[in-house]
């Protein structure tokens, strides 16, 4: 997952006018650090914070606390009741594309992709949204949505690793190992220590038959993700070869 690119300003102009009482209750970056520090404890300052006036800010550390806790669902519904009431088109296109993020991370694709459209309809720029809506629609195997996604993202920014690497892997699973390798290539060029675009690499090596090739590209993904996901999945997929 990508990090969070939020808008506050409108939440956060909700605090700029908060009673004395709610600023000693905490501060929103206080709140937020509670929230991803301690979230258990982040959810009663939130809830303290809006009782005392904290207002949207309160509610938006609350589901950033949900988060933290694994909660996402719940959270999402929370930044989602935001992204309603706020008026600023900024901010709620954000939030709906973070209300997306948690619905993936429950593991709710389809919710998800409902969320990242309507944060692309409101922006259709959005480099956050284009990149959740694709993963969404990877999620769903829907590859070929996807790549539409990831085409439009790589027009705004060309060389980013990480959407190369995705768009190799679905040209990959729709058929298509040259161009899954040539995306591939050009991830590892825009990032070297990405252990996704040595995965992806090695994938459309080994669809191409270059079993050797596949090989030495999975143990760098191993070697760069020592322990991880991507890593593990890499020594899985090295083992099995012939």
């Amino acid at each position: 997952m990508r990090p969070f690119r939020f808008v506050l300003s409108a939440i956060l102009a909700a605090s700029v006018s908060l009673p004395a009482l709610a600023q000693a209750v905490t501060t929103y970056d206080e709140c937020i650090g509670t929230a991803q520090s301690a979230p258990a404890s982040g959810l009663s300052v939130a809830d303290d914070w809006f009782a005392n006036g904290g207002g949207d800010a309160a509610r938006h550390c609350r589901a950033m606390a949900l988060a933290s806790l694994g909660s996402f669902g719940e959270a999402s519904r929370t930044v989602e009741a935001l992204a309603q009431a706020t008026t600023d088109l900024a901010a709620q296109s954000d939030l709906y594309t973070q209300a997306g993020d948690f619905q993936m991370a429950a593991g709710d694709p389809i919710a998800a992709r409902r969320f990242f459209e309507q944060a692309l309809a409101l922006e259709p720029q959005s480099f956050a949204a284009l990149d959740g809506r694709a993963r969404a629609a990877a999620a769903q195997r829907d590859f070929a949505g996807a790549i539409s996604d990831l085409n439009r993202l790589l027009w705004l920014v060309p060389n980013d690793a990480e959407a190369l690497s995705l768009r190799a892997a679905a040209r990959r699973q729709t058929g298509d190992p040259t161009g899954a390798l040539t995306d591939a290539e050009a991830a590892i060029a825009a990032d070297p220590s990405s252990a996704v675009a040595y995965f992806e690499r090695g994938a459309a090596r080994a669809v191409n038959g270059d079993r050797e090739g596949a090989r030495s590209d999975w143990m760098q993904a191993e070697q760069l993700d020592p322990g991880g996901e991507t890593g593990q999945l890499a020594m899985t997929n090295r083992q099995r070869l012939p």
